[in-house]
C-alpha cells in the first residue's frame, strides 16, 4: 500500500530496549497498579481485621483459611504486574533491532513495523511493482484514542489495552511541534 495523499509527517524509527521499559512501566502506573494497589488494600485490610480477630483466640477455624486467601490475592496483586512486565520485555528483547514506521495523516495515523526485504532469487511471476515493506495499523482519531507525551516518548494507547511507543529522538523540534499541534487539535482533552 503507498502513501496516500495528505500525509503529514513519516518516520521510520526503533524504539531501544530501556525506552519500552520506561514506556511499558509508565503504562502501568497509569492504568494497572491502581487497580493492583486498591485491591492490594482491601486484601490487607480484610487480612488485618482476621488477624485480629485469630490474635484475640475467639476465631473459628473459617478464619484461618479465609486470612489466606486474603494474603494471597494480596500478593497475586502485587506479584502479577511485575511478572508480566518481566515476560513482556524478555520478548521486547527478541524485536529490539525491529524498525517501525509512523506515518500521521489529517484523520488518522499509521504505525507498524517495516517488514524485512524479500529474498532476491524469488520468481517473480508479473511485472507489478513490489509491494510496500511496511505492514501497519490505521489508527483513527476519535475517543478512545490517547496521546501522553512523556520527556523522551510518546504512549499512544487505545482504551487502556493497547498501547504504541513512538520515541521522541528520531523527530526534529519542527517535526515535534507540528506533532503537538496536529493531537492537540485532533485529540483535545486525550493528548495530554
Amino acid at each position: 500500500m503507498k502513501p496516500q495523499e495528505g500525509l503529514l509527517l513519516e518516520k521510520s524509527y526503533q524504539i531501544p530496549y530501556a525506552l519500552f521499559k520506561a514506556a511499558f512501566t509508565a503504562f502501568q502506573k497509569k492504568f494497572v497498579y491502581p487497580k493492583s494497589y486498591f485491591l492490594m488494600a482491601l486484601f490487607s485490610i480484610a487480612a488485618g481485621i482476621y488477624l485480629y480477630v485469630i490474635s484475640t483466640g475467639s476465631a473459628r477455624p473459617e478464619y484461618f483459611f479465609a486470612l489466606f486467601i486474603c494474603l494471597a490475592v494480596s500478593f497475586i496483586q502485587w506479584y502479577n504486574p511485575r511478572k508480566i512486565r518481566r515476560n513482556l520485555l524478555l520478548a521486547v528483547r527478541e524485536i529490539e533491532q525491529d524498525s517501525y514506521r509512523l506515518r500521521i495523516y489529517p484523520e488518522y495515523l499509521e504505525i507498524g513495523t517495516m517488514l524485512p526485504p524479500e529474498s532476491p532469487d524469488q520468481d517473480d511471476l508479473f511485472d507489478d511493482e513490489p509491494e510496500e515493506d511496511f505492514s501497519g495499523t490505521r489508527i483513527y482519531y476519535n475517543k478512545h484514542l490517547h496521546l501522553t507525551e512523556q520527556p523522551d516518548f510518546f504512549m499512544l494507547y487505545l482504551d487502556k489495552t493497547m498501547f504504541y511507543v513512538i520515541p521522541k529522538a528520531v523527530f526534529s523540534e519542527e517535526e515535534l511541534e507540528i506533532m503537538r499541534i496536529h493531537f492537540g487539535q485532533k485529540l483535545d482533552k486525550n493528548f495530554t
